[in-house]
């Protein structure tokens, strides 16, 4: 039997040569020492050109040089060397801009302690420039602590918050922007210190022409607060300044805004609780047809601190009103209102749950006021302001 026969070799196979890389052909280039690499996220690295248009990642910040950087910024302030402390600030507003993790790296170092008490020292010293403490504050923002004594005696010293006032009145928007948020977590942390920047020249004045600023969102909701804060704690002749820039008018219609937050509608109805203490007070709150109604709105539905400062605010404004005067001059009556906006079962609900005693006792008080001028008044939902006109 013979065999198949062996297959004959075939022909060598030919193969093309890779062409060469040409300036018309991209290709990746091969590393070298003169070009550096960026790490990947899975542990590699990625080649960067020659432009250097690939950012790399930055290091892993370390206490140490968080503490260098704080005592070159102390160490600047105390020698009152501007250029210098304005590089520092500058460099942590950097660092805590960079990452939410250097910002806690920075706030647990004492890195706010470390900014107001240059703030402060070189604010004393009377010959520092805006622009130095205009970058101070622009860190401060980003690392101010919940409660810290120490940081908030120094950024609220009476220095400080003249220099904060002339920020306020002088500074471009953004260092307005960050006077404002520091100026509010000053006021809303302590009464005293308060009531010192209350009495600041033209801060007031300054504060509250932020509130009509509708470029920056954020800036109007910290004035807001901020001078909402300052009218709680004042004092009256602090009061009457705040009255004569119609603070009541602003009060009120940040409670008419659907979109306020709680914490807003709270420090507004302090605000005017604290208002209707004083006399001229009230008279601007009477002469206002927004008071009532917006009293009466805000009892349920916001927070049981909304509803205590509404009960609270409608009992001095009733107590303190004078029928007969009223009456003479044609005015329907702080009670006759708020009868008819529907205050009187507003208060028998607030009867029915749980509440302070103080808030009960003055619900009960009120209710003996609009028993005797309720006959023949019906109740109005006091969501329908169509029939009322803000005043100009």
């Amino acid at each position: 039997m013979w065999s198949s026969p062996l297959p004959l070799p075939s022909p060598p196979m030919h193969f093309s040569p890779l062409p060469l890389p040409s300036p018309s052909m991209p290709h990746s280039p091969l590393p070298s020492p003169s070009m550096p690499l960026s790490p990947e996220s899975g542990g590699g690295y990625k080649i960067m050109d020659a432009t250097n248009t690939m950012t790399p990642r930055s290091a892993r910040l370390t206490t140490a040089e968080v503490s260098s950087i704080l005592s070159q910024l102390a160490s600047a302030s105390s020698r009152s060397e501007h250029a210098r402390c304005r590089k520092s600030a500058a460099r942590i507003r950097a660092l805590a801009e960079e990452s939410d993790r250097n910002r806690r790296r920075l706030a647990a170092s004492g890195a706010a302690g470390v900014l107001a008490a240059s703030f402060h020292e070189i604010a004393a010293t009377g010959d520092g420039s805006l622009d130095v403490l205009s970058e101070i504050l622009s860190a401060l923002v980003l690392v101010f602590p919940v409660d810290d004594v120490d940081v908030f005696s120094d950024i609220g010293s009476p220095k400080s918050l003249d220099a904060i006032a002339s920020i306020l009145q002088s500074g471009c928007s953004s260092a307005r922007l960050n006077a404002t948020l520091v100026l509010k977590q000053i006021v809303s942390s302590n009464k005293d210190l308060a009531r010192a920047a209350a009495s600041i020249d033209g801060l007031i004045e300054a504060l509250l022409s932020r509130i009509g600023d509708p470029i920056s969102p954020r800036g109007k909701r910290a004035s807001l607060l901020a001078a909402f804060h300052l009218v709680g704690s004042s004092q009256e002749s602090t009061t009457a300044r705040f009255i004569r820039t119609g603070v009541v008018s602003m009060v009120l219609e940040s409670l008419m805004d659907s979109e306020s937050e709680k914490r807003v509608s709270e420090a507004a109805l302090a605000a005017l609780d604290r208002l209707c203490s004083f006399e001229l007070g009230r008279e601007n709150a009477y002469g206002n047809a927004l008071t009532v109604p917006v009293l009466v709105k805000n009892m349920f539905g916001v927070s049981d601190l909304a509803t205590e400062l509404s009960v609270s605010s409608l009992w001095k404004l009733c107590k303190n009103s004078v029928p007969e005067k009223e009456a003479a001059a044609g005015e329907v009556g702080c009670v006759v209102e708020a009868l008819q906006v529907g205050a009187f079962m507003k208060l028998l609900m607030l009867l029915q749950v749980e509440c302070r005693e103080s808030v009960k006792e003055r619900a009960t008080e009120l209710l003996r006021f609009f028993n005797n001028y309720g006959k023949g008044l019906g109740c109005i939902d006091s969501k329908d302001f169509r029939g009322l006109h803000r005043p100009v």
